[in-house]
């Protein structure tokens, strides 16, 4: 039996037409504020979008929308009674305004910002897109392990390391939503929690309870920019040194993260291995000469790579090469240009993800 993947919804305002458009967000929004216009001049063309996932016991949800104004007042809470947090990571746009009718809190894109939903809040938004996450409150309590600080009104700015590590992993949250199956989102939750927990008041309690999860967002990172310096031919950026000074960590770290992939060594390696697999079958890079491959991929002599590119794939380079040329041939026979070009496109963007 397939395993149950977790629900979903979407809203898109265009759905709606004319002025509509702004009454139907007034009532999807309003599960959790109320919002009225800066201006009742353009809601013709009001735009907002909304894709939430239901992770268990946390919501993500995914967010667009136009200028406007997001209020919880007094009255508001007491009849919802809702007692949550809302992690809100801004991609573009921001807002200001404030918390408790006194505290001023600016938020710009870059920034997290940190709400607790049985606090009022008023704030001026302008058009904007990010990700929030609803986090019930006892689920946050248990990952502090005691006493809880004030997070209401709580800004990580977009300079923040710990923000940055706490978007990271929303944004990681994110892009995994497609795999996750409803026995996944407990441990996602509590991963999630700890992070909060760990990036909002580090101390031993809470980055002792978030490791785990913390590690697995830094060898993410490690990993994209393995693959972003192979792709502009920065080897001398991919030594140990080098990536220990680029995220802050020590070399014993470094190792400790990479030793389930066989060692930082041992995956830069395949890396660039698995590249020059792709550049020599690449038919926009078949003028590059293998020995200039192999340079620009770090090995320290055309005879070195072609050692090692024969161990990892039981033919040397230039058999590599001339299975690249007879595999396009045979495409070309085989698909319309029109075809072919699209199938080179759609492989461009998937060797580059």
């Amino acid at each position: 039996m397939a395993a149950a993947s977790i629900p979903s919804s979407r809203f898109d305002s265009a759905q709606t037409a004319g002025e509509g458009r702004f009454a139907a967000w007034q009532e999807v929004i309003g599960v959790v504020f109320d919002v009225a216009p800066l201006s009742r001049e353009g809601l013709e063309g009001f735009q907002a979008s909304v894709h939430a996932s239901h992770l268990g016991q946390l919501l993500l949800v995914e967010h667009s929308f136009g200028a406007q104004q997001f209020s919880r007042r007094a009255a508001r809470i007491a009849r919802d009674g809702l007692d949550h947090y809302l992690v809100q990571c801004y991609h573009q746009g921001g807002f200001v305004g404030q918390c408790d009718g006194e505290q001023d809190i600016q938020v710009r894109a870059g920034d997290i910002a940190v709400f607790a939903l049985d606090r009022t809040q008023h704030t001026l938004a302008q058009a904007s897109r990010g990700v929030s996450l609803i986090v019930p409150r006892t689920l946050v309590d248990d990952a502090f392990g005691h006493a809880t600080p004030d997070l209401h009104g709580r800004v990580l700015g977009a300079g923040n390391p710990l923000g940055g590590l706490l978007g990271d992993h929303v944004a990681s949250l994110q892009r995994h939503l497609p795999a996750v199956t409803q026995a996944d989102t407990p441990a996602l939750a509590q991963a999630t929690a700890h992070m909060l927990a760990a990036c909002l008041r580090p101390d031993k309690n809470t980055w002792g309870q978030a490791q785990q999860a913390l590690e697995a967002v830094t060898l993410e990172r490690i990993q994209q920019h393995i693959a972003r310096q192979l792709r502009v031919s920065n080897s001398a950026a991919l030594t140990p040194q080098a990536l220990a000074d680029a995220f802050g960590i020590s070399r014993s770290q470094l190792y400790r993260l990479f030793e389930p992939l066989g060692g930082v060594a041992h995956y830069v390696q395949r890396r660039r291995l698995l590249k020059a697999f792709h550049d020599l079958t690449h038919p926009l890079k078949r003028r590059l000469r293998i020995a200039e491959i192999a340079a620009r991929l770090g090995f320290v002599s055309e005879a070195h790579f072609s050692r090692a590119f024969r161990a990892a794939f039981g033919v040397t380079p230039s058999d590599a090469r001339a299975m690249g040329q007879t595999a396009q041939t045979q495409d070309s026979l085989r698909l319309p240009p029109e075809a072919a070009h699209i199938v080179t496109e759609y492989t461009h963007w998937i060797q580059g993800l």
